[in-house]
Order: structure tokens, then C-alpha cells, then sequence
């Protein structure tokens, strides 16, 4: 009777998790966020129906007051929701901020407002006054700030260590998403071998604080990141969905002006055509909403990885799903055990190479008794599953989604 009172609870905390996540995000689908989105001169249908037609359901980009309430009625025709960029909402004068957030908290295409991005502690509190004031005068949106990778300064961060960095900005700010950005691939076929560090410690900060994240993928190459191909994208995207990321984000989908950084190849490019990102990006959030029922609900509970292990990371155990096949050589490769609202469980494996393809073979953990993909995903070449475990061929960053059924207790 206790085991069976224990497990209502967990169903019951979980299936909450679910509802809290639909209420933050509007609908069902999985979050896309094109940062630095369609530029003011361009606004128009077919520039909105293009970035839906890419995947696209969110969008963030500044432009003047005007220009917003044209860009959230052309956002509401084609499916997007719009963070609002408005000085006057962070401004320390209330009644300017009550006629600027009056003109955009009734219309059905406003997904919030983007008050920073990457701002040092010192700013958390300042930025907490304008969200507790957003909270009051408009409680349906959200206030969006975005914060700093690992591989910040101290001077930049405003703490001496990145997790006391997340975990002053949690305790402060009180977000109802935490938004942080990390770019792994570097020119040359270099990794950021911190990356994984990264998501362990905003998962662990947000798991805390009973808070979601949303991840980034660079999209717009510039020195010292290349132009982002297949294989890199899928394997942020995938790393970042096996921690629990509730959202993607891209930075950019148009290529900025070049100055500071040598922008360039962002899926569209600055004289507004398309690049081959585009159509790479596309793909893959066409995959992200193929597996939006299984990823908008339920958490992460556990993420493992195979050697050699990254900085940070949990090494496979029998507790997870699968266990290395004994007689095969492993490239490496990291699983993730999700328990979804109604009790399903679910195992994503990703390819942790953004460069080569990976032969994995892997045997069921004693408590498993099969596993079956749950859907067809982009760079999966070869996906068997038996009584016995599961084979997969995976480009660079691909990944696979198995459904796992536990063994019957008698």
C-alpha cells in the first residue's frame, strides 16, 4: 500500500511538471526561439511564413515600438509567439512602464519580454524589481533574461564560480525559464571541453529550483565557430534534450551586420537569402516537433555517459537503461532516462561526436525488458532493437529516442 501511495505521488508531481510547462509556453508544441529574428526593414507574410516554414514557433528581435505591433500581427498569422524588445518596460519610471506593457499584454501572439542578455550578478536584482513589476501588471507573460556559458570571466559573471552564478541569479530572479547560452564547436574540429559541465550544473541548479531551461545552437557562423553543419547541430540540439532542455533557442536565424564579430552563414543570410543552414535547421526542428509528445511532458531523471567521461558527468551504471556491449568497441555516446506524466519511460541516446559517425551497440541494464524507437529522426542510419539490447549507426550528433518497458514484477 506504501509503494502504491509513493508512486501516485510521483505520478501526481510529474503530471504537474506537464501542466506548469504548458502554462509557461501557451501550447503543446516544443519551444524554437529564433534570436535575432526577421530585422524591421524586412517585416512582411513572407518573411514570417519562411521562418515558420524553418520550424520556428518563437521569435525575439528588437525593433521600434511601432514596428512591434506590426511584427506580433504578422507573428499571430503564421503560428509565432513574439518576446517584446522595449526600453520602456525595463524603465525606473512605473507609469512609462505601465503604458508600454498595456500596449502589448492583450495581444495573442506575445510569448513575453526580453529585459537582458547575459547581464553580470550585480544586475540580478535590478532586473528581479522589473520582473516582480511585470508580474504584477501582466501575469500571463513572462520576463526573459539570458545568461552567461562557463567559460565567462569572473568579471563578466559578478561571482567567483559559474554555479554560484546560476544559483544567485535562481534565487533572485525567480525566472520561469532559465535561458543560458554555451557554443561547443569550434573552427578545426575542436570541442569546448566544458560543455557538458555546463548542462550538468544548470540542470542540477534547476532541478533545485523546481525551474525549466532552454539551451542554444549556433547557427550563425563567426571566428572562432564555423559555419554549422549537420552534425553540429544535432549534436547541441540532442545533448541539450537528453539534460531536459524544455526549448531550443538559435543564435541567429539572420545573419547580423558584421563589426565586432565577422557574422556570416546564419540561415539567412544578410542579403536575405538562404544559406545551407537553413534547410539544416529546418530538419531538425521538424524532428524536435515529431517528438514534442514526448518531450513537453514529464523530466529527465538521470543522464549517464560512456568513457572517456567528460568533465562533470555520471558514468553508465545499471540503473540506466543500457550498459555497453561487452564484445564491441564504443564510440562515445551519452543516454538519458525521461519519465513522461503518465509513467512512460523513454532513453535518448545521442552520438557525443558533432564530426564522425558512431557504431553503438548496447545491452538491456537486468531491470529493462525491450526498447523500441519512437520515432524516425534525421542522421539515424542503422536502428535494431531485440530481446537482447539495441544497435544503432548515428552521423555526427544524431540521436535515438527508444521507449523502454521495464521487466514485469512478480
Amino acid at each position: 500500500m506504501m509503494i502504491r501511495r509513493l508512486m501516485l505521488v510521483c505520478s501526481c508531481i510529474l503530471c504537474l511538471a506537464a501542466i506548469a510547462h504548458c502554462r509557461v509556453f501557451g501550447d503543446e508544441r516544443f519551444p524554437v526561439l529564433a534570436w535575432y529574428s526577421i530585422p524591421e526593414p524586412n517585416l512582411g507574410d513572407e518573411r514570417f511564413e519562411e521562418l515558420a516554414r524553418a520550424g520556428f514557433n518563437h521569435s525575439l528581435m528588437r525593433y521600434s515600438p511601432e514596428a512591434n505591433q506590426k511584427a506580433l500581427n504578422l507573428a499571430h498569422r503564421h503560428g509565432i509567439k513574439l518576446f517584446i524588445v522595449d526600453p520602456r518596460i525595463a524603465s525606473s519610471d512605473p507609469s512609462t512602464a505601465v503604458e508600454a506593457v498595456e500596449l502589448y499584454r492583450d495581444h495573442p501572439a506575445l510569448a513575453g519580454y526580453s529585459l537582458r542578455d547575459e547581464p553580470p550578478a550585480g544586475e540580478f536584482a535590478e532586473h528581479a524589481r522589473v520582473r516582480d513589476f511585470l508580474a504584477e501588471a501582466d501575469p500571463l507573460h513572462w520576463a526573459y533574461v539570458n545568461l552567461l556559458p562557463t567559460y565567462a570571466s569572473t568579471s563578466q559573471l559578478g561571482t567567483e564560480t559559474y554555479i554560484g552564478h546560476l544559483r544567485q541569479f535562481l534565487q533572485q530572479f525567480r525566472p520561469k525559464v532559465l535561458s543560458y547560452d554555451h557554443y561547443p564547436v569550434l573552427e578545426g574540429n575542436r570541442i569546448r571541453e566544458d560543455f557538458y559541465q555546463n548542462l550538468e550544473w544548470v540542470r542540477d541548479a534547476c532541478m533545485e529550483h523546481d525551474t525549466p531551461f532552454w539551451g542554444f545552437a549556433l547557427s550563425c557562423a563567426h571566428s572562432p565557430y564555423p559555419i554549422a553543419e549537420p552534425g553540429h547541430l544535432r549534436f547541441q540540439v540532442w545533448s541539450q534534450i537528453a539534460y531536459g532542455a524544455s526549448g531550443i533557442q538559435y543564435f541567429t536565424y539572420w545573419t547580423p551586420k558584421p563589426g565586432k564579430w565577422d557574422f556570416h552563414d546564419a540561415p539567412i543570410r544578410l542579403d536575405g537569402t538562404r544559406s545551407e543552414v537553413y534547410e539544416r535547421v529546418r530538419r531538425l526542428n521538424q524532428d524536435l516537433q515529431k517528438c514534442a509528445d514526448i518531450l513537453t511532458g514529464g523530466r529527465v531523471t538521470e543522464v549517464v555517459h560512456s568513457g572517456p567521461l567528460p568533465n562533470g558527468t555520471t558514468a553508465v551504471h545499471e540503473g540506466s537503461p543500457f550498459l555497453p556491449h561487452p564484445d564491441s568497441v564504443q564510440s562515445p555516446w551519452l543516454c538519458s532516462l525521461r519519465k513522461s506524466g503518465n509513467g512512460r519511460l523513454f532513453a535518448t541516446v545521442v552520438n557525443r561526436s558533432p564530426f564522425v559517425p558512431a557504431d553503438i551497440s548496447l545491452v538491456y541494464s537486468p531491470w529493462v525488458s525491450h526498447a523500441q524507437p519512437a520515432h524516425e529522426l534525421w542522421g539515424v542510419n542503422k536502428c535494431q532493437s531485440d530481446n537482447s539490447g539495441v544497435r544503432m549507426t548515428l552521423e555526427a550528433g544524431a540521436a535515438v529516442i527508444f521507449e523502454i518497458h521495464r521487466k514485469s514484477v512478480r
